[in-house]
């Protein structure tokens, strides 16, 4: 998920994700590089935080893995509220927020 937002907020940012001109006027001041910028910032590098701590066997891990869940989980439904269009990406990748927090808060109860 983290390489799946990352390669995303690039997309957006450099041009090369085109959603459209009634989407992109609807992302955060009307940017694509604002709305990839906010996509790195919320998804990717969460994921990213989440992944490395798992892979490190972080004690924080469980913790980073509920936070990035859900932030990916609400990213979602703002995402759904803002640009108005639908794709099977988004409960996807919503389900996969859910896995990933209830990973991380199981592992919390361990």
């Amino acid at each position: 998920m983290a390489l799946a937002a990352l390669a995303g907020s690039i997309g957006l940012m450099s041009g090369t994700l085109d959603m459209g001109d009634a989407i992109t006027a609807r992302l955060p001041l009307g940017s694509a590089v604002a709305g990839g910028a906010a996509l790195g910032a919320v998804v990717a590098v969460p994921m990213s935080v989440a992944a490395v701590d798992a892979w490190r066997g972080a004690e924080r891990a469980d913790a980073t893995a509920v936070t990035a869940g859900v932030l990916l989980m609400g990213w979602i439904v703002v995402e759904v509220a803002v640009i108005r269009s639908f794709s099977w990406l988004q409960p996807a990748c919503f389900a996969a927020g859910a896995v990933i927090a209830a990973a991380g808060w199981r592992g919390r109860q361990a």
